[in-house]
C-alpha cells in the first residue's frame, strides 16, 4: 500500500489518537475502525509508438491521369455515343466468354 495519499495516514493517526483515549476500546483490536485500501489494478499507459520518418522530397508524386485523358489516350473520347456502347458491349461479351470457358475447364477438372 505504498501509493496512498499523504493525508490517509494522518487520518488514521487521528483515528488511533481518538481510541486511545476511549477506556473501552482501548484493548480491542482497531482494524474495523481503520480504513482499509483495495487494491485497484489500474491500467498503465502503453508507450507510444514512434514510426521512422520517411525521406523528406521536394516534389509531389505524379498526378494520376483522368478518366477523360485515359479516353484521349485510347481514342475512345472521339467516338460516337453508339460506336461507345457498342465498344462496351463487344468488351463485356468477351469478358463473359472468357469467364464462361475458365469455368468449363474447372468443372472438367473436377471430373
Amino acid at each position: 500500500i505504498k501509493n496512498i495519499h499523504p493525508i490517509f495516514h494522518i487520518k488514521e493517526l487521528m483515528i488511533k489518537r481518538e481510541l486511545a483515549k476511549d477506556e473501552t476500546l482501548k484493548n480491542e483490536s482497531w482494524d474495523r475502525f481503520l480504513p482499509k485500501f483495495k487494491k485497484k489494478n489500474v491500467q498503465r499507459k502503453k508507450p507510444k509508438v514512434i514510426r521512422q520518418k520517411k525521406e523528406y522530397t521536394p516534389f509531389p508524386p505524379a498526378q494520376t491521369p483522368s478518366k477523360v485523358d485515359l479516353q484521349i489516350e485510347s481514342g475512345e473520347y472521339f467516338l460516337s455515343q453508339k460506336a461507345r456502347r457498342a465498344k462496351k458491349f463487344e468488351d463485356k461479351q468477351e469478358k463473359q466468354a472468357r469467364k464462361t470457358e475458365e469455368n468449363k475447364r474447372k468443372r472438367e477438372e473436377a471430373f
